[in-house]
């Protein structure tokens, strides 16, 4: 005797009405949930009405199964704190490998949003509501931490709407957040002041004694991020290929400090750059000298141990007055090259590669310096449209 059919996905088996007295009845039935597994579904008839057959419940039960999800570890409907689904949001985003820099900037995030949104509900997370906390959040912590939390609130409200229990996701109907001073960026230096400047922080006495002076010459010979130079390890540098590889990253973790991460920014950034003969120079001279620590890393810290990014760019703003560049970040070595390999007529996908980013329009938007007088413009249309006076 063959056995009942099995169910297929979102499917439900023959509801059954059971007398529990009183004009109070059960109804159930088996329903196959999303995720394969066969479970009981069961309704009573609504409190305070009589069912004296059982229709009622059956209908309490038929609109649960229309309604119904599988069950899951974070259930999700229109009584979950927005709060909470936050908190879930940036667990995923641990889970699916988000840098712990990116980690510690979104948590930093949420706990100054948290006092704006500690008691509303997914039901309750009109655009309004939203658009005020964040209204808030750039009145009281500027508008980069907002523009941080609504990236949050985007991420976990998305997935109310994926677990069914929002329509739309209120965060795209907030107005955008804007700065009023906008970053102006860091400025390009040209080919001569970079050169003008690789001689003086070798002959300043606070580079010298602060081992500035060999870092910030790698940065101008490869545009790498300062998180990127200071990973830099021995086994990196390959001397007849005349070559640095770029596979990892210095970076604070809570709890553990500084480590070294064998990932980057994005995946484009794990690459390799060829050196320049000044910087090859400089790496030959540096790898005779006694080394600091067990690490292997080119640029360790005093101690021997990893350097940190911050206290590096802290020691560069310290320094960069009296060598005549004031306005310079560490960053602005990375802006420099991009610069450089526009003004040499290269792609901007050879910088993209170069520089490591993963879309060719960061290098060209971001990078290469805009509104410059091109008098090559000028040569090219008094070569084509010449008028001639004879």
């Amino acid at each position: 005797m063959a056995g009942r059919p099995p169910l297929r996905i979102g499917q439900h088996g023959k509801i059954g009405r059971i007398d529990q007295g009183g004009g109070v009845w059960l109804a159930r039935c088996r329903f196959r949930d999303d995720d394969g597994v066969v479970r009981i579904v069961e309704r009573r008839s609504p409190a305070g009405r009589r069912d004296q057959y059982g229709k009622l419940a059956e209908e309490e039960l038929r609109d649960a199964l229309d309604a119904r999800r599988t069950p899951t570890e974070d259930e999700i409907d229109r009584d979950t704190l927005v709060l909470s689904l936050c908190r879930t949001h940036l667990r995923r985003l641990e889970e699916e490998g988000r840098s712990a820099a990116t980690m510690s900037t979104y948590e930093f995030a949420l706990g100054k949003l948290e006092p704006r949104i500690a008691g509303i509900r997914v039901g309750e997370a009109s655009p309004g509501r939203v658009d005020a906390a964040l209204r808030a959040m750039v009145k009281a912590h500027g508008p980069t931490m907002a523009r941080q939390s609504k990236t949050i609130l985007r991420g976990a409200l998305a997935m109310a709407v994926l677990g069914g229990a929002l329509d739309t996701n209120p965060v795209g109907e907030v107005s955008q957040i804007r700065s009023k001073n906008p970053p102006k960026g860091a400025r390009a230096l040209t080919g001569d002041e970079l050169r003008v400047l690789v001689t003086a922080v070798q002959e300043s006495d606070y580079c010298l004694a602060n081992d500035i002076a060999d870092p910030i010459l790698l940065l101008i010979a490869t545009g790498v991020r300062r998180s990127e130079l200071l990973a830099i390890r021995w086994q990196d540098i390959d001397d007849e290929a005349g070559t640095v590889s770029i596979s990892g990253k210095v970076v604070r973790v809570k709890g553990q400090g500084l480590v070294r991460v064998e990932a980057a920014k994005t995946a484009a950034g794990l690459r390799t750059i060829p050196l320049p003969r000044f910087a090859l120079d400089m790496l030959e001279k540096r790898a005779a000298q006694p080394r600091l620590g067990d690490l292997g890393v080119v640029f360790p810290s005093t101690a021997g141990t990893l350097r940190d990014p911050n206290n590096f760019g802290k020691q560069w703003r310290k320094v960069r007055d009296d060598l005549g560049v004031a306005e310079t970040t560490t960053h602005t070595f990375r802006k420099s090259v991009a610069t450089l390999i526009d003004d040499e007529g290269l792609s901007a996908r050879i910088g993209a590669d170069h520089l490591g980013h993963r879309h060719v329009s960061m290098t060209q938007d971001k990078y290469m310096t805009r509104g410059r007088q091109h008098t090559v413009v000028a040569d090219l249309l008094d070569r084509t449209v010449a008028i001639s006076d004879e």
